[in-house]
């Protein structure tokens, strides 16, 4: 699917899209049923990242790191996957 990294405040995660559904609207829908408006969802895991110190030195976030940059910054990143998606679209 797609990877990609996100930059999100001293430190880059490499994320990589694990589910995505990108339901356009039906027409033909019932003005009621959900699949008129559409459906989107994505999925994504970080699989690595980096901070950088004051001074520019790279350090690795480890696995708990990562999760807890990726779940400060879920909103964000899915925001910015979306937005690759789009753009490919």
């Amino acid at each position: 699917m797609y990877d990609v990294d996100i930059e999100a405040e001293a430190c880059v995660l490499h994320c990589e899209v694990t589910s995505l559904v990108d339901e356009p609207f039906h027409l033909t829908a019932w003005a009621n049923d959900p699949d008129a408006l559409g459906y989107r969802e994505l999925e994504f895991q970080a699989i690595s990242g980096e901070w950088f110190d004051p001074d520019g030195n790279v350090h690795d976030l480890g696995q708990n790191g990562c999760a807890e940059v990726a779940e400060r910054y879920a909103e964000y990143i899915e925001e910015e996957l979306w937005r690759l998606v789009d753009m490919e679209h």
